[in-house]
């Protein structure tokens, strides 16, 4: 079974009504994609797809954890991740998948891939800064930003014409 089928939702058989829908994220799923962000995944998607006869909603509730390097001090950081977001599909003369909230597919569709909605709500729902808690940075990093040595060693590397300079300004 190629792996984007697993992630396909199969509608045309499906009753009116609510169904459920389940699977795991894991590091394979990000690698697919070439993901440099996501170093490891623990994730658990469940998907409520609503049908009736001219659209479908469905609701994302993605949980779980991702690794991550930490901004701060480059180790590895477990972030927990908890999305929820919702798609409308609706059903028109021809497929157009490129809204953000809101899709269109033909009426020749039978299914509807979610792999890249999944991966898009993972991405979108990391942190833009991402930093262990306060203290569990690596100990030797955290040395390091608060050494004064560098920041002395730069004001004795300076230019002895800024020198002159800084005595103007008194």
């Amino acid at each position: 079974m190629n792996s984007e089928q697993k992630y396909e939702i199969q509608f045309s058989g499906l009753a009116a009504g609510v169904h459920d829908f389940e699977w795991s994220l894991d590091s394979a799923f990000f690698e697919e994609r070439s993901s440099e962000e996501i170093l490891e995944a623990q994730l658990t998607s469940k998907v409520n797809l609503d049908k009736n006869n001219r659209m479908m909603t469905l609701l994302f509730n993605i949980e779980g954890k991702v690794k991550v390097i930490c901004d701060h001090c480059g180790d590895d950081l477990w972030l927990p991740l908890t999305c929820n977001e919702e798609l409308i599909a609706r059903f028109a003369p021809d497929t157009d998948l490129t809204g953000d909230e809101v899709i269109y597919l033909g009426n020749s569709e039978y299914k509807l891939d979610v792999s890249q909605y999944l991966f898009e709500f993972v991405m979108l729902n990391i942190p833009a800064k991402k930093v262990h808690l306060e203290g569990e940075c690596n100990p030797e990093v955290e040395s390091y930003f608060q050494s004064e040595e560098p920041i002395k060693e730069e004001k004795e590397k300076q230019d002895p014409r800024w020198k002159a300079l800084e005595k103007l300004k008194k």
